[in-house]
């Protein structure tokens, strides 16, 4: 005899419209069309099931009773405690209060030629390699070729224009050879 998946057998209600009844598999999919349907019915999610949706102010109740709840604090404690369920106590809190670290300081403060301090601990967090500096100069390919030994060609330019950009050109990478 074959068995039914999980979730398909029991039937859910839509916070949306109490006429809705919705297997538990497709309540995600059927909340986000029918939000959609109701725009000024105000629902807020709670933080242990998405497809939960609850007025704003009965979400501290629907948090306290969640039946999810449940299996997320046990899944929570297991991660910082290590041990099982049956030995598992109540885990100490610990608020990171200290301000941010301003990762980008040495950049904003480059007003002298002083070498920043070295700082006594090294992480992925401290590496100096910024791809968000954005002061960096645009790269100029024009400008590049001017000064580096590379042959240019004249393209869309009519034969007197080109007699000139050939004769440039031939000036140019003479002053090149003579700077080496």
């Amino acid at each position: 005899m074959a068995t039914t998946p999980p979730g398909y057998n029991e039937l859910l209600q839509c916070p949306y419209e109490k006429a809705h009844r919705i297997q538990a598999h497709a309540m995600s999919k059927h909340l986000f069309k029918c939000r959609k349907n109701h725009p000024n019915q105000k629902f807020v999610s709670c933080p242990f099931n998405e497809s939960h949706r609850v007025a704003a102010l009965e979400l501290k109740l629907h948090a306290q009773n969640c039946e999810d709840r449940a299996s997320f604090e046990t899944y929570k404690y297991y991660i910082t405690t290590g041990t099982k369920e049956k030995d598992m106590k109540e885990p100490e809190l610990v608020y990171n209060n200290s301000p941010p670290k301003d990762l980008y300081k040495k950049y904003r403060d480059k007003t002298s030629d002083e070498e920043p301090e070295p700082e006594q601990k090294s992480s992925l967090l401290d590496d100096d390699e910024c791809w968000d500096d954005m002061n960096a100069p645009a790269y100029n390919p024009q400008k590049y070729c001017e000064t580096a030994k590379v042959i240019r060609k004249a393209t869309l330019k009519t034969p007197s224009e080109k007699k000139a950009f050939y004769e440039s050109e031939r000036l140019r990478l003479e002053d090149l050879k003579l700077k080496e």
